[in-house]
């Protein structure tokens, strides 16, 4: 365990996620990663670098159908150059590279749930929080911070899992999958009106779900200052409402100014302050147990900066 008053931080990343290859001028390409890569590396050595592994079937499973893996599987292996169930490119490589990033937030759940560190970033691609539990769309194949909830629950007999999402997309597909659950608590600060054209402030959950989920659509060209003002209106007080006994973050960085495809202006100082805030959080209800996983963000430069920013934050 981690001596008291410190925080030991994992992160993780790895060349292996650049086999995933998107096709000439796709945004989530690999290049991007390349340049994300190496400004993690640069990182002083008190960071603890996290292995990877491979994830198995049967956690895939944890929040995805039989059917749709099976349909992943044979997409990639008959050389499809895009899911059919949506707008997620692949390559000959696409299925092994998903479970090995869904398989590396696994493992830093391990290991923080082991003390080796207080939280952890993942920066593993492709991405997830469009990924529902039968589609594949967005760029995603499978949803991996709803793979770690239900792993957390599974694997580790916790009982509350609360998943903050500050992708400038709304992560529909995690709100998908927990829709009904009451046991997970997903809250998400998204651009309104931009693909996938979901999240409005009036889905709360249904049934037994209802109330556990809280969406923050933000006006378009708005900056941090009006996305921390709504954090401490309303996802402040429905965490501490909530309670979790760990704390997921679906961590997109194309809310950042200048990105392609956000149309919000934040700063890094943005995305710094909502991190020390869950860290704040974390502390308050999780034992300080957070693990962070990288979503969005398509501008190179711009996303190697605020990823570090996060990461010096937690």
């Amino acid at each position: 365990m981690t001596p008291e008053g410190t925080r030991k931080i994992g992160i993780h990343f790895d060349p292996c996620y650049e086999r995933h290859d998107t096709g000439l001028g796709h945004p989530e390409s690999a290049e991007r990663y390349q340049v994300l890569e190496a400004a993690l590396a640069r990182l002083p050595d008190d960071f603890v670098r996290l292995p990877g592994r491979r994830a198995r079937v049967a956690e895939i499973l944890l929040a995805h159908d039989h059917d749709y893996h099976d349909l992943v599987y044979r997409d990639v292996e008959t050389f499809s150059d895009c899911l059919r169930t949506g707008d997620t490119a692949i390559c000959h490589e696409s299925y092994d590279v998903a479970l090995e990033a869904t398989g590396a937030v696994l493992g830093a759940v391990d290991a923080v749930m082991l003390g080796d560190v207080s939280s952890a970033f993942c920066a593993v691609r492709p991405p997830g929080h469009h990924a529902t539990a039968t589609r594949g769309m967005g760029f995603c194949i499978f949803n991996h911070v709803a793979i770690a909830a239900r792993y957390l629950q599974s694997r580790h007999g916790l009982g509350k899992i609360a998943i903050i999402d500050w992708d400038v997309h709304h992560g529909n597909g995690t709100e998908a999958i927990f829709l009904r659950d009451p046991s997970v608590f997903y809250a998400s600060l998204h651009e309104q009106n931009i693909y996938p054209f979901t999240g409005p402030a009036a889905e709360r959950g249904q049934g037994a779900g209802e109330g556990m989920t809280l969406n923050i659509p933000l006006p378009g060209n708005s900056d941090g200052g009006v996305a921390l003002a709504a954090w401490s209106a309303w996802l402040e007080p429905a965490i501490d409402a909530f309670q979790p006994d760990f704390l997921l973050i679906s961590a997109g960085f194309d809310a950042r100014v200048d990105d392609p495809i956000g149309g919000l202006r934040w700063n890094d100082e943005t995305l710094a302050e909502m991190t020390r805030r869950c860290v704040v959080l974390a502390e308050k209800w999780c034992g300080g147990r957070i693990v962070s996983s990288l979503e969005g963000g398509y501008n190179p430069q711009g996303l190697a900066s605020a990823a570090v920013a996060h990461v010096r934050a937690l």
